[in-house]
């Protein structure tokens, strides 16, 4: 039965087939877009907003650990200072003296610090020897036992552990005639152990208001979306940024499921709204960062955007008789990717074929296609292993005539000079030819390295200086890092010999031959110059075109390079020559 019905709507009409699809899609759009969409982005707003919430409580537990290590920084200075320490740690004989001496030496370091940390609300040292020191952002002196009933009192109120000390109001101080200021504060108690003695000989106490402590609750870009508040390990809110929930047990608020030192971020359901719950422990204090978030204020956004997706799919369907009409041009997807598939092949890519999934226009429209693709590639291929086959031939040819004429002369040569002289002559003359004609044929490669041209070139000029009796020089300027480069074998010696015999040989004085090799961007340029007797330009014009009027076959050698060039290149252009009558000649091969 599915086959059946796939089978009949491949075989409709495209037009049929886009109306039936565009139906099928609004109705789907407007049953199940909508809560879909809604319901998705919902929790995902939900939980990015327990990320960015989480985030925002590490934000504030580092603030809050900031402030702390600074406290705890301070309270290490003090207590490992030297002067406190001897302060300490000496036994005076006179009240006074000892008075005296803290005035003087160890108030300076206290206040100092008290100035340094703006965190910290006032600073206590309970020592032994009956001395009470204080000291706050206003207020510091010592206290002997002049009143006895205050003293004890300040001492019964001295901590018996170190570390901190949750929220509690801040202690009285025995130089003052109250017995507490009201303020909320947390306390810092280290004991102070003489470094000589290794006896405790004091307890140093700071407390830190709470309010500036937990400041960062009190932001109202952090609590904007939700409440934040800290409790102790003992499950006791601590933090007076919710006043009616200071002192009162995490139980009493809407946080649900705490559990002290342990890590939470969940989402929950409340009096049937959802609210993220976020607990971060803040060891180093033993208490407990919390947050309740309720999750509308993250989903008010998405409310907006659902009416707004329902009004836009209402609008859609009121506009179906225009866009019905557009869908026909617009959705002929096939048709794009025949055009693109042609396109491909307009490009020159011949391995192109579009997938046929059914027997309507387009898919007979596929078939042929991919059939022409096919063939196409099939002949062209066969064509070009056709010109291939005889490119090599042509090659193989031409360089088969290249040299002929000039073995008759260097044998001509040879012959000339065992008639004038007996000397080693001969031999160097045939030695030169030798590696001359192992240079050129290259063990049958069509590419030798820049350096083995340029020996085949020597070897020719030291034949050739032998029989004009240096009538020219032979100047080489090679770049050294292009002689491993491989090129196109025979290539420069057939220009020499034309510049040689057409233009230095004519010359009546002595002329010189430049061979320039260089770098030109990412190709080869060669540069042959000579000092003869030039060319004109009738002559010059019909050298390049090979039909040369001179019987000694510099058009042949000309035509001859220039099609290996392009035989190989593809290049019209990489074969030039300029001339002057009475100057001399530039040929310039760009490989």
């Amino acid at each position: 039965m599915v086959k059946s019905i796939i089978s009949y709507f491949n075989n409709l009409s495209v037009r049929f087939k886009f109306a039936l699809v565009y139906f099928l899609i609004l109705l789907m759009q407007i049953l199940f877009f909508g809560i879909y969409m809604y319901g998705q982005t919902t929790n995902s707003t939900v939980k990015q907003g327990q990320l960015v919430m989480e985030q925002n409580l590490l934000q504030t537990k580092e603030s809050i650990l900031q402030k702390r290590s600074s406290v705890e920084t301070a309270a290490e200075i003090l207590a490992l200072d030297n002067k406190i320490q001897n302060f300490l740690d000496y036994s005076y004989s006179s009240p006074v003296d000892q008075i005296m001496d803290y005035q003087f030496s160890i108030s300076p370091i206290v206040e100092n610090i008290l100035k340094q940390n703006r965190y910290i609300n006032s600073i206590k040292i309970y020592m032994s020897h009956n001395i009470v020191t204080e000291m706050s952002d206003s207020y510091y002196s010592v206290n002997s036992l002049n009143e006895p009933v205050k003293f004890k009192q300040s001492l019964e109120n001295k901590p018996q552990i170190d570390g901190w000390i949750s929220t509690h109001e801040a202690k009285a101080r025995a130089l003052k005639d109250t017995f507490g200021t009201g303020e909320k504060v947390l306390t810092y108690a280290k004991k102070i152990v003489s470094n000589s003695t290794f006896r405790e000989t004091g307890y140093l106490e700071i407390e830190v208001k709470e309010s500036v402590l937990f400041s960062m609750l009190r932001d109202p870009i952090v609590t904007k979306l939700g409440e934040i508040f800290v409790a102790d390990n003992n499950s006791r809110i601590v933090s007076d940024n919710i006043p009616q929930l200071f002192n009162k047990k995490v139980s009493d608020s809407t946080f649900v499921g705490f559990h002290p030192t342990s890590k939470i971020n969940k989402v929950e359901e409340l009096n049937h709204r959802k609210f993220i719950f976020i607990s971060i422990p803040i060891n180093e204090i033993d208490c407990n960062l919390l947050g309740v978030f309720p999750s509308n204020n993250f989903n008010n956004e998405i409310k907006i955007s659902f009416r707004n997706i329902v009004f836009v799919l209402l609008f859609s369907s009121l506009l179906f008789g225009i866009v019905i009409f557009f869908t026909t041009t617009v959705l002929l997807t096939r048709v794009k990717t025949m055009v693109k598939a042609m396109k491909q092949v307009r490009d020159g890519n011949l391995n192109v074929s579009v997938n046929v999934k059914s027997t309507d226009e387009f898919g007979e429209l596929g078939v042929s296609f991919n059939h022409m693709t096919s063939r196409i590639h099939d002949l062209v291929e066969t064509v070009y292993k056709i010109e291939l086959m005889e490119k090599d031939a042509e090659l193989k040819a031409l360089e088969a005539q290249i040299n002929p004429h000039f073995l008759y002369n260097t044998l001509a040569t040879i012959s000339w000079a065992a008639r004038k002289v007996k000397s080693s002559q001969i031999e160097n003359i045939s030695n030169s030819l030798a590696r001359f004609y192992r240079l050129v044929l290259s063990k049958g490669n069509r590419q030798i390295t820049v350096e083995e041209e340029i020996e085949m070139v020597k070897a020719y000029f030291l034949i050739q200086k032998i029989r004009f009796e240096d009538k020219f020089d032979v100047v080489y300027k090679v770049e050294e890092d292009l002689l491993c480069k491989k090129m196109i074998k025979n290539i420069i010696q057939p220009i020499v010999e034309n510049a040689l015999s057409h233009g230095i040989e004519p010359k009546s004085g002595h002329g010189t031959i430049v061979i320039k090799i260089e770098a030109l961007e990412d190709k080869i340029c060669i540069k042959i110059i000579d000092d003869g007797v030039g060319m004109s330009k009738e002559i010059l014009s019909k050298v390049l075109s090979g039909n040369p009027e001179s019987e000694k076959g510099s058009g042949y050698a000309v035509k001859n390079i220039i099609q290996r060039l392009e035989t190989y290149s593809g290049n019209k252009d990489a074969f030039t020559i300029y001339s002057r009558e009475g100057i001399g000649t530039e040929v310039r091969i760009l490989l």
